[in-house]
């Protein structure tokens, strides 16, 4: 759970064309303004870091936003949450442009991110590159000001934003003090972008560091690696530069990479490694090792036609991988010189093709088949999780998608009609059923 996303949710979203003018003037509406729009969201500072967001896509500006203590956890109602954000405009157009930036913002950066393994210590380290007019105003300096958004629980915060600005040359403009009416503390600072990521960075190491040491005030052997840590978190890029890791789909750079996280395709889209794209490659991985095998026990018992195939079946598993990983094509299939469909066909009537009726394996009938056996098993377990993996959206076309599942559902048919083969060249028709 460690630097696992926690998203914030809408709860409620909706406008007033025209606003009634007793309301606008208690809102202090603007005479320009005349329509407002409104939101709900279980993370305030998500909100907050939207609303501006908001500012920048439209001709809008935040005329209300407001924490509610105690957080989500304690709402008045199922559609509070822990903020609400109010942006008013000339028109209901430019407030509908300014909510759904708004909107788009919450669902794919202003993310807090979880600090341990039960995700229970959730922390703030947000980078905007470019600040929009309502968190400048704010902070107190221009639109398109660089900024860290720093946020964490209270002792958290403070130790972490002491670090942040030991680390940069950044400017604190505002300290949230703990506690706030959601129990937590942080700050805004501002300078040059590559300073901006660095005092993020060391924010967000050293609440990571917190987390996994909560009490230590005296010299003690840990502190060696607590000093490493802070020298990491210290390291100020050049211009141009980059944390060299960043989390996937998310934005979120990291100095080191979390022993829990591995590579989806580089250092810029590291997921955890139970991700499911992740799991499917550990089987696809896992039914390479069998075929090998099986491949080994072929060899043993001199069936060389089979060993051949198998080793088609392996450049073919290995392709496959090769083409999830890169987006290319996946590969047609091809064992023994017979397309994946033709290999279909066969598997549905052994007994005419092969002169082998439905089989049943068993002990009986050697190693080669017992291990062919099992490839063929697991192949279909690796077909299901491919079917999980790419349901939904994925970083595969529909089309490589189709090719990548009906080519392992027809191997598992390949896979069949080795086993059958095999059977009737060791003679083992009268296993048949």
């Amino acid at each position: 759970m460690i630097l696992e996303p926690i998203k914030p949710q809408v709860l409620a979203v909706r406008m007033i064309p025209n606003v009634d003018h007793q309301l606008a003037a208690r809102l202090k509406l603007e005479e320009r303004h005349r329509a407002i729009g409104m939101v709900t969201c279980s993370s305030d500072d998500s909100l907050y870091a939207a609303l501006d967001e908001g500012t920048k896509a439209a001709d809008v500006d935040v005329v209300y936003a407001r924490s509610f203590y105690a957080g989500s956890a304690h709402a008045s109602g199922p559609l509070s949450g822990e903020i609400i954000g109010i942006f008013a405009a000339g028109d209901e157009e430019a407030v509908s442009s300014g909510v759904q930036a708004c909107l788009r913002y919450l669902e794919k950066k202003a993310w807090f991110y979880a600090a341990d393994e039960r995700g229970e210590l959730a922390f703030f380290p947000h980078v905007i590159p470019s600040v929009g007019r309502y968190l400048a105003k704010q902070a107190g300096v221009e639109p398109g000001t660089p900024m860290a958004y720093l946020i964490a629980p209270p002792i958290e915060s403070v130790l972490a934003l002491d670090a942040a600005l030991k680390a940069a040359e950044v400017e604190m403009k505002v300290f949230y003090e703990p506690p706030s009416e959601t129990n937590f503390a942080g700050g805004l600072l501002v300078g040059d972008l590559p300073e901006v990521e660095a005092a993020a960075g060391a924010f967000q190491d050293t609440v990571l560091e917190l987390a996994r040491n909560p009490r230590m005030i005296t010299p003690a052997p840990e502190v060696e690696e607590l000093a490493a840590t802070f020298a990491k978190a210290s390291h100020r890029p050049q211009e141009g530069d980059a944390l060299p890791y960043e989390l996937y789909g998310s934005g979120l750079g990291l100095s080191e990479k979390p022993d829990e996280y591995t590579h989806l395709f580089d250092n810029r889209s590291l997921v955890r490694k139970d991700h499911p794209v992740i799991r499917f490659r550990g089987m696809l991985d896992l039914l390479q090792a069998h075929v090998i095998e099986a491949a080994v026990a072929a060899r043993q018992e001199g069936l060389a036609d089979l060993d051949r195939d198998l080793g088609e079946v392996l450049t073919y598993l290995r392709n496959l991988l090769a083409a999830e990983v890169t987006g290319r094509p996946a590969p047609e299939l091809s064992i023994g010189g017979l397309t994946g469909d033709e290999l279909h066909r066969v598997s549905h009537d052994t007994t005419k093709y092969l002169g082998v009726g439905w089989v049943m394996p068993d002990p009986s009938m050697g190693p080669t088949v017992s291990k062919l056996n099992l490839v063929r098993a697991y192949c279909r377990d690796v077909e299901l999780c491919a079917l999980q993996t790419f349901s939904g959206d994925s970083h595969l076309s529909p089309d490589n998608r189709d090719r990548l599942i009906h080519g392992l559902n027809r191997l598992s048919n390949a896979l069949y009609v080795l086993v059958c083969r095999t059977i009737g060249t060791q003679g083992g028709e009268s296993q048949n059923r």
